[in-house]
């Protein structure tokens, strides 16, 4: 009896493995991507060259493209976007892994202390990862927990400066909210900066290969500057392009109101 039970079990689980192998392999590729990308962190902007355009201020960067309100007093910052889906791009390869994430943050673009909450993507071999995150520098990435996003999840995510070295982090998509206190960092808040951003980020040492993003764009954008809600575009937000190691720029950005729109060009 106990041979022909054990002999059931193995034709069991035999059964369930060629039932499905791809949701296995699928499974497998992720937990590869995941795996080395365990020392993901966000990091605070990394200059380039800078000009003017039509009287705006237009910054590139390495690793950030986006839009940035630079002042004093900045409490809070928020806004509104549909995670996109990433693909390789031109001249990619489908066996490598490309990566970005979109955020809002206080601090980061004059200074390097940040605070921030956002969805990062990955693509690699028709594989795709989403993760909804929170940072406070010089800390890495944390997933929040009991959430979920995936390409198309309209995300809101709100950073809130609540003292000199404490901020809370909110993320809602799918009628959930996820959040994040951070109390006694040893990283201080001055609040000198708003930002709205896509981001090249750091697995290890160096940044991640860039995937396509196709746009994003982050709606109802404010932010709470000594008690007074200003939009980037009525603030004079600053404009940012991020620009390859070769000095090729890979997007453009504009900003409207409380829109700010970032193409991958």
């Amino acid at each position: 009896m106990k041979s022909l039970a054990f002999a059931a079990n193995v034709l069991l689980l035999a059964s369930a493995v060629l039932a499905s192998p791809l949701s296995a392999r699928k499974q497998a590729a992720i937990n590869a991507i995941r795996a080395r990308s365990a020392a993901r962190r966000s990091n605070r902007f990394q200059a380039g060259s800078s000009k003017s355009v039509n009287g705006t201020a237009d910054v590139e960067s390495t690793n950030w493209a986006g839009a940035a309100i630079t002042t004093s007093g900045i409490t809070e910052v928020t806004g509104t976007f549909t995670v996109p889906k990433p693909s390789v791009p031109s001249g990619g390869s489908s066996s490598e892994e490309y990566c970005g994430a979109a955020w809002v943050g206080i601090d980061g673009y004059s200074d390097a202390d940040l605070i921030q909450t956002g969805v990062l993507w990955c693509v690699e071999g028709g594989e795709y990862e989403y993760e909804a995150w929170y940072e406070y520098l010089p800390a890495a990435l944390v997933a929040y927990s009991g959430i979920s996003v995936s390409a198309g999840s309209v995300v809101t995510v709100t950073a809130t400066k609540t003292g000199t070295n404490s901020g809370v982090t909110t993320l809602t998509s799918g009628g959930k909210t996820v959040s994040h206190t951070f109390s006694r960092e040893n990283s201080p808040l001055p609040g000198t900066s708003a930002e709205w951003i896509v981001e090249d980020f750091t697995s290890g040492s160096s940044l991640v290969p860039f995937a396509d993003f196709g746009s994003v764009t982050f709606t109802g954008s404010s932010a709470v500057i000594n008690g007074q809600t200003v939009t980037p575009g009525s603030d004079s937000a600053v404009i940012i392009d991020l620009e390859d190691s070769r000095g090729n720029i890979l997007t453009s950005t504009s900003v409207s109101g409380g829109t700010v729109t970032v193409e991958y060009e």
